[in-house]
């Protein structure tokens, strides 16, 4: 992330080195489109011719539910934990968060000769539909208001209140059908409430007009007004990578590096862009792509209220003067399954984790350690060599520091091994809590790290190396049930209690009993845990694995019904074989040109005998059959895992309209 201005030279300068090496050079292909997509996909032609704040709502609300390329059964939790009556925190303060918001969907990559058909459709869809939408477009608040404090000099953080406390209220008038800059999409007003409760003082230190009682503070936004899709339209244009290891971002996590202030020239490690630079500014493409949509977010600080607190307080408190980390186990839910090609040099190889070179297949998962303790939890700053702890590791391949002794992930299925977690930057990426003990701001970050009370520290699905390798899972029929375990601070380098210091008031570290890869000792602070400090530092959940697939073969849930999506297709029975780098004909039959179909054009894997369910952006081709018999040209890949050189195909099929059925086709290759 990008570091405050007003930081000590020397700090800063430690910070461009550590932000420098924060990510892996891995050599991989570039799947990702670099310039924003074209308006709408081939299509196959035929050959013949100032307001107060409410209360938490319970209606109107639907959770966003993440996709999930798996079956899942949470598993009991672990011992609860008492918490701390609320009635001893005393009073804190209020700020009521409100805005005006427009939300959107786009219809110009559905064929003409069916979107009247789908704009109705949508049009005639429950309100619990737009408010999932509006959700997902507030969701995309997420960077510039968590890390508010590296964009603007002398501010801090602002989020959002934790979004069981969201209130949206669709316009009684419904969505409506506009063409906006050329562009056809459906489009609802509503109206976003909430009520953030947090101590006396943070406010102030988020934005100053905030310290006092009746203080306003409108903070600007510009969102997209279809918030879906952004990756496939408008490429990386609106990511901002910073302080990110390169290629961690996806189709399914883009959400949390949204940055309409992008531009392609930000670059390098305190830039927007890592992995490579876009061709055009977010603005630019979401302007042409996704449609623009700008308002202003209003922060007003409220009297005092007991009994709005009383509504509004979300979080628990375990320890109230001392930090205590709960693995966050409903997280692991946010999980799905992709294929990726490994080269021999790749860092996730170096690094165990992945079993070998060449087409893996990976579950990804979110894995989230949230601080219900009263106090934050501190790391400090982070020195390249310390000869006192050793507890940050250089790896030379990722180019940035490990902490090995974070916690780990345990993977239970015939055949896999358990892998572990390195973090690279334990620090408060999201506010869980909505209480008096839970700051609203805080100093930490990639050079000083720690975790605020009531924050959170996210490892999101899509991050390197954020995976198991079940590649070798042992499958005797359709699925594998296995159990994902992410086990927390098993090493006590997290101070879950109070440091010991000595006479001095310097902090103490004792033997660890590790040693780094060249054998120097790892010590850890001296820390009296707090009573029960490790009973809920682990999390389970059972999965049901499919034998094959992705996440893109799963079915689909709160995403863009458009041609566009990763998600509702089904594998092609046959694996195609043609010459690498020749044009290869497909044609296609289906039985009514009333329902368009899709079909995408993936790689095959020699040694894994099946295709690689691939996402929009990996697939070789991506197009609409809008005609009874049409067809289409394709360039034919290499097969990257065959014994010889040789080349092959895979296809996916899939409705154009996500509620659509999947009609039957016949394929063949000319």
């Amino acid at each position: 992330m990008i570091q405050t201005f007003d930081w000590p030279l020397r700090r800063l300068l430690w910070m461009l080195l550590l932000i420098g090496m924060a990510g892996c050079q891995q050599a991989a292909k570039n799947s990702i489109e670099e310039t924003a997509v074209p308006d709408t996909l081939p299509t196959m032609v035929s050959t013949a011719s100032d307001r107060t704040s409410l209360p938490p709502p319970q209606v109107g609300i639907t959770a966003v539910s993440p996709q999930s390329s798996t079956i899942n059964e949470t598993q009991p939790s672990p011992t609860s934990v008492p918490t701390i009556d609320p009635q001893t925190f005393g009073p804190g303060s209020l700020i009521a968060v409100s805005m005006d918001g427009r939300v959107g969907v786009r219809l110009n990559e559905f064929p003409e000769t069916m979107r009247d058909r789908v704009a109705e459709t949508i049009l005639a869809e429950s309100d619990d539909y737009w408010i999932a939408l509006a959700q997902r477009q507030l969701d995309l608040t997420y960077h510039r208001l968590n890390f508010r404090n590296f964009i603007t000099a002398g501010k801090g953080q602002l989020p959002l209140p934790p979004t069981q406390l969201w209130q949206i209220t669709l316009d009684t008038n419904g969505p409506s059908r506009q063409t906006i800059e050329g562009n056809d999409f459906l489009v609802h007003a509503y109206q976003f409430e909430s009520t953030l409760l947090t101590d006396t003082d943070s406010p102030g230190e988020a934005e100053p007009t905030l310290a006092e009682i009746g203080g306003v503070w409108d903070e600007p936004f510009i969102f997209p007004l279809d918030p879906d899709l952004l990756l496939q339209r408008t490429g990386n244009a609106c990511v901002n990578e910073s302080g990110f290891p390169p290629n961690s971002f996806d189709s399914e996590n883009i959400s949390i590096f949204y940055d309409y202030a992008c531009t392609p020239q930000s670059t390098g490690p305190l830039g927007c862009h890592r992995t490579f630079a876009p061709d055009l500014s977010c603005l630019e493409a979401i302007d042409g792509r996704n449609g623009r949509f700008e308002t202003t977010i209003r922060y007003k600080r409220l009297r005092w209220d007991a009994a709005l607190a009383d509504q509004v307080r979300i979080g628990p408190v375990t320890h109230l003067n001392a930090p205590d980390m709960q693995v966050v186990a409903e997280d692991l839910h946010n999980n799905r399954i992709i294929y990726r090609y490994f080269t021999p040099e790749s860092c996730a190889l170096q690094e165990n984790a992945v079993g070998a070179a060449g087409w893996r297949r990976l579950l990804q998962f979110d894995a989230t350690l949230y601080n219900v303790g009263g106090e934050a939890l501190e790391i400090g700053p982070i020195v390249t060599e310390d000869p006192l702890t050793n507890m940050f590791q250089y790896n030379a391949c990722h180019d940035h520091f490990h902490f090995s002794n974070y916690g780990a992930f345990e993977f239970a299925s015939e055949g896999q091994t358990s892998g572990s977690k390195q973090a690279f930057c334990v620090e408060s990426t999201d506010r869980y809590s909505n209480n008096e003990t839970s700051p609203l701001t805080h100093p930490y970050s990639c050079s000083y790290q720690g975790i605020q009370a009531g924050w959170v520290d996210e490892y999101d699905a899509g991050l390197d190396v954020q995976w198991i390798d079940i590649t070798d899972v042992a499958f005797e029929g359709e699925t594998a049930v296995a159990e994902l375990s992410f086990l927390a601070n098993l090493d006590q380098f997290l101070c879950e209690g109070t440091l010991t210091l000595d006479g001095d008031g310097n902090q103490l570290f004792e033997p660890s009993g590790f040693r780094t890869e060249t054998g120097l000792p790892i010590n850890r602070p001296q820390c009296d845990f707090s009573s029960n400090w490790n009973a809920n530092n682990a999390g389970s959940l059972t999965l049901s694995i499919p034998a094959s697939g992705s996440f893109v073969t799963e079915p689909c849930s709160d995403t863009h019904p458009g041609p566009l999506r990763n998600c509702g297709f089904v594998a092609h029975d046959e694996l195609f074989s043609c010459e690498v780098g020749s044009e290869v004909g497909i044609t296609a039959v289906i039985d009514t040109e009333t329902i368009p179909q899709l079909i995408r054009v993936c790689e095959i894997s020699d040694k894994l005998k099946t295709g690689i369910a691939c996402t929009f952006q990996d697939a070789i081709t991506n197009v609409v059959i809008a005609e009874k018999t049409s067809q289409n040209t394709t360039t034919c890949p290499a097969i990257r895992d065959a014994e010889t050189f040789s080349g092959g195909f895979s296809l996916y099929i899939a409705p154009a309209f996500v509620n659509d059925a999947i009609q039957k086709i016949e394929i063949r290759q000319e």
